[in-house]
């Protein structure tokens, strides 16, 4: 009996495994994941002769309201 469950077992676990390696191709390996294609975007240069502070200034309310 316990051969019996043990066989069913081993079984159900390969139907299981081959069904997921159907259904979803299987586990991915390590370093296969990769991005396929040209960015569509540059990339950014941003150094230091680039980028410049931004300027702000304080807005009252009651200004902005017109009163």
């Amino acid at each position: 009996m316990l051969l019996r469950f043990l066989f069913w077992a081993a079984v159900v676990y390969l139907a299981y495994r081959v069904i997921t390696a159907l259904v979803f191709g299987g586990p991915p390996k390590a370093g296969e994941n990769r991005v396929k294609g040209k960015p569509r975007n540059p990339a950014l240069d941003l150094s230091n002769m680039n980028v410049e502070d931004a300027k702000f200034e304080e807005i009252d309310g009651k200004k902005k309201n017109g009163k």
